[in-house]
Formats: structure tokens, sequence, C-alpha cells
């Protein structure tokens, strides 16, 4: 009992400590969204390229979750033209 009690408490300051984390990763792909949109206004598939790399690269960069990284790429597929 105890053990599974401490394998929830684990779990739990895990993604405790992981949502600041994902907020920035978010606030950086909004970043990099908007800077690739005005460098490259006309060519979309360089945009989409630039803005899925990025959302890759921080999931890896982050070590996040499977389920963390899927609620980032379908932000980054908002950010898309």
């Amino acid at each position: 009992m105890i053990q599974i009690m401490k394998t929830e408490f684990v779990k739990e300051m895990e993604m405790i400590r992981t949502a600041p984390e994902y907020q920035y990763a978010k606030k950086l792909l909004k970043e990099r969204a908007d800077v690739i949109k005005k460098e490259y206004p006309s060519d979309k598939p360089l945009q989409r390229m630039v803005i899925n790399d990025f959302c890759d690269w921080l999931c890896r960069n982050y070590s996040f979750s499977e389920y963390k990284c899927n609620l980032l790429s379908n932000y980054a597929c908002k950010l898309q033209p």
C-alpha cells in the first residue's frame, strides 16, 4: 500500500516539475513560429518544416513524455499556416 502511494506521489511530482518546462516550450515554439512566418511569409512548406523540427527538438531536449510531446505537436499544428 505504501509503495503504491509512493509511486503515485512520484508521478504527481514529475507532472508538476515538467509543467513549467512544458509551458516554456510552448512559449519558445510560438516565438519561433512568429519569427519564421515573418522571415519567409510566402514559403508555407518551409514554415511547417521549421515548426515541426523545432517541436521535435524541444521534446527531445526536455525529455517530455509521449503525452506531452503529442500535446506540443498538436499545438505546433495550430501554429502552422
